[in-house]
């Protein structure tokens, strides 16, 4: 959870896309699903994401390399 007396960072929805590498409207998909971090309405027409739940978010992610999803020849 972030401590009150830290800043809090926000980012738009082009930072967001590039550091997760999805679409917008998958990101907006994934958050209906509860399986993104909610975003934060800033303006009428502004939305943000906190820094600090987008990197958990990254953090909780598998990380190795991908299985390929189908058998490869010779192996």
């Amino acid at each position: 959870m972030i401590k009150p007396t830290e800043p809090i960072t926000i980012l738009r929805t082009e930072a967001v896309v590039k550091r997760v590498s999805y679409t917008a409207r998958h990101l907006l998909n994934l958050e209906k699903k509860g399986q993104f971090p909610k975003r934060r309405q800033l303006g009428p027409r502004r939305v943000g994401w906190v820094e600090a739940e987008i990197d958990a978010w990254l953090a909780s992610r598998e990380v190795g390399p991908a299985e390929p999803p189908f058998p490869v020849a010779g192996t």
